[in-house]
This record gives structure tokens, sequence and C-alpha cells, in this order.
């Protein structure tokens, strides 16, 4: 399928999936403390961030069926303490979440949308600034903090590889303060120049209802677009709201990552 545009949008190609996978794995592979190949994908593991599941993975690229998986588990479970699975796959997912959630697995199904069309309105983005890091994971903080968060220890983990992610991947801060001056609402945008994701859109509580999210999403398109950057996307929870609002600014599905979690 060849690219199409719409004004200066351009529509996601038959690669767009496989591009945006391979990005979001250099950001595992760069952010991480150690990644070992294996022929079904990658052992991703952060010692130094045990808490951080994300960053202690086994990632699944190529088909495996559920007894070979298992298997895997079973080899990397004491290295890996905490389980988690991330299955790239269309093919296998879904079977593989039918099975993990027969087996009494945590399932989270994430779907991948891309930058493909032009927004339903024009959004005010005049509210959005650069954030500085420190405010950025202060309210990162409070969005970990609500029911049901992790604990504190995770907390601090979580935001120590938010730091080290940003760090390294060069990730722009946006965000939207109160009148007070108080980081309200955030985002963030990680870009090559050829690919872009929009990351961690959040409103604090009391800052919610005022278009502040759309804002922030629509900014981080407009900066990807001067990037350079021909497929901008991002991820959102396949059973939450969120993915509606991304599809209203432009966003379409062009596939699905699926997480097991289990302790060991």
């Amino acid at each position: 399928m060849a690219a199409a545009m719409s004004g200066s949008v351009a529509y996601p190609t038959a690669g767009s999936l496989e591009r945006t996978l391979e990005f979001m794995r250099a950001v595992l592979v760069r952010t991480a403390d150690e990644v070992r190949p294996i022929p079904a994908g990658l052992i991703v593991r952060t010692p130094s961030l045990p808490a951080v599941w994300a960053a202690n993975q086994i990632r699944v690229i190529e088909r495996l069926e559920l007894e070979e998986l298992n298997g895997l588990v079973d080899q990397e479970r004491d290295a890996l303490g905490y389980v988690d699975i991330a299955v790239e796959g269309q093919a296998s997912g879904p079977a593989l979440e039918r099975a993990f959630r027969a087996a009494g697995w945590k399932v989270e199904r994430d779907v991948v949308m891309a930058l493909s069309a032009a927004p339903d309105r024009a959004a005010d983005t005049s509210a959005v600034v650069e954030a500085g890091e420190d405010e950025l994971m202060e309210l990162m903080d409070r969005w970990y903090s609500e029911d049901p968060g992790p604990t504190p220890v995770q907390r601090v983990e979580l935001l120590d590889y938010n730091r080290r992610e940003a760090s390294v991947h060069g990730d722009r801060l946006l965000g939207v303060r109160s009148r007070a001056g108080r980081l309200v609402a955030m985002s963030k945008l990680r870009s090559d120049g050829l690919t872009a994701q929009v990351e961690d859109v959040y409103t604090a509580p009391e800052a919610r209802g005022r278009g502040y999210a759309r804002a922030l999403v629509s900014r981080a398109v407009e900066l990807a677009k001067k990037d350079g950057a021909g497929l901008t996307f991002i991820v959102a929870d396949d059973n939450d709201w969120p993915k509606n609002l991304y599809a209203r600014i432009g966003f379409s599905p062009i596939g699905h990552v699926w997480h097991f979690h289990r302790a060991r």
C-alpha cells in the first residue's frame, strides 16, 4: 500500500507497524542495562531497576506457541524476577491472551495508533510549554500514586527509569501549567527524525476537562512534523478511553502489543 496524503498528513503504510515496533525495541535496547538476543526475540534486563517491569521483560518478536513460551519463561524467571512477556505477533497475540488470562496471568493489550488523518477540529496549543524535568517527574509521581498505584519503592524506580529514558533519547518534555505556575498536565515527544512517538499523556485530576490532553498531543504532532518525522505514533490501553481521543486527533489503530505479567 503506497503512502497517501491528506493535506500535510501522511497515511500509514503497510510497513508502519513494523517501524513502530522497531522504534520501541530500540528504546528498550538503549535504556536497559542488558539486552540478550534469543531466537524468538530479546531478553531485556535492568538489574539496577528491578521493580520496573518494562525494563525487565521477555520481548517476543517471532511467533511462539504457548508451550514454547512457557518453556522460555521457565528458563528466564529466576533472572527476571517479576515476569513480563511482551508479544508483538499480531497472529499469535489473541490466542495467547486467551490462554494466559485463563491461567490467571494479568493481561494488558496495547493498541498502536499511527497519525493518519487531520484532526476532527483544531486545538488551541498556546498553553503548552516546554517543561522542566523535575516538575514533570513531580507530576508523573502524582500519576503513579493514583489508586491502584505502585509502592513507594516502585515509584522511585519508575521515576529513575523515566529520567534515564528521557536523557538517553532526548525526549521533549511538554506541559501545561496552572495559573499558579504548577505543572498540571504533561506529555513527551520522542523522535529520531524519521519516526516519532507521543508518550505519557496525563492530566492531574483538578485540571481535567479543559482540553489539555488534546492540546498536548496536538502540539507534539506539530513538533514531530517540524522535525521531519514521516511516521508519528502513540500507544494506548486498548481497554481505556484515551484511544478515542487520539482517534479524534487523527490517529488510527495499526496493530497491538500484548503484555502478560505474573510474579515468579
